[in-house]
């Protein structure tokens, strides 16, 4: 992974602003938007919205991340840590390399509780509180550890993380794109703790060679931290 990426801060910046514009069209015209879904029989309801949203900011997210490198840069998608994987890679930095993601983030956690015992839940946390059903939390289970992971790891440890790498080196590298990846979320209370899940989960990345052991890790922190919610609830 020591190498000059072929893309540059301002593809990052305009995949950012991609999806900070959806972000603003989607708060302007996404009641009209659902409003005509609703005539081809989508439910015009919260859960509908965020999927929609989600959806939405996902394709976004990939889409431009592989326009801008792949197809403007024309450099070959392998470069964005899409390769494949050995089942002993995978078992090693995604799933245990997940697993100990989880109880660092989780440990991280606990300060919050004390110093914030009612801070304000994620929109995905709220979302899924108010979900019913087996159907319903298979699809924020979709969206949360699958569609997020991809999407997330794509911009920030595939895209980003070389760019930090090749300015700062392995350490650093990971320490600034993990900072970016916390600041990212707009989440004050929360940014610590991301910014530093967001250093590990380049950590595995390095080790591991391929972003498909940071999807899986960061997909089993998703999965698992929404299912403790929605069980919680019951």
């Amino acid at each position: 992974m020591n190498y000059k990426p072929s893309w540059n801060w301002l593809d990052v910046i305009l995949v950012y602003g991609g999806i900070i514009i959806l972000s603003f069209l989607m708060g302007r015209y996404g009641q009209h938007l659902m409003s005509f879904l609703h005539q081809f029989g989508f439910p015009n309801v919260g859960l509908a919205y965020f999927t929609v949203a989600y959806v939405l900011q996902f394709l976004v997210t990939v889409g431009l991340v592989l326009l801008l490198v792949v197809v403007a840069r024309r450099t070959d998608w392998r470069e964005l840590g899409l390769k494949p994987l050995s089942a002993r890679k995978m078992l090693r930095y995604g799933i245990v390399g997940g697993l100990a993601l989880l109880a660092v983030i989780f440990v991280l956690s606990l300060p919050l509780e004390i110093l914030n015992p009612d801070i304000e839940p994620q929109v995905y946390e709220e979302i899924l509180r108010s979900a019913h059903g087996v159907s319903q939390l298979l699809l924020l289970l979709l969206m949360g550890a699958v569609l997020a992971p991809i999407s997330e790891e794509l911009f920030f440890r595939g895209m980003i993380y070389p760019l930090t790498r090749y300015s700062l080196g392995p350490f650093w590298g990971a320490i600034g794109a993990g900072i970016i990846f916390g600041l990212a979320h707009w989440d004050a209370w929360r940014a610590i703790p991301l910014a530093i899940g967001g250093a590990i989960l380049c950590y595995l990345y390095e080790k591991s060679g391929s972003i498909w052991a940071t999807v899986t890790a960061h997909g089993m922190w998703n999965g698992i931290m929404t299912l403790l919610v929605y069980f919680s609830l019951a």
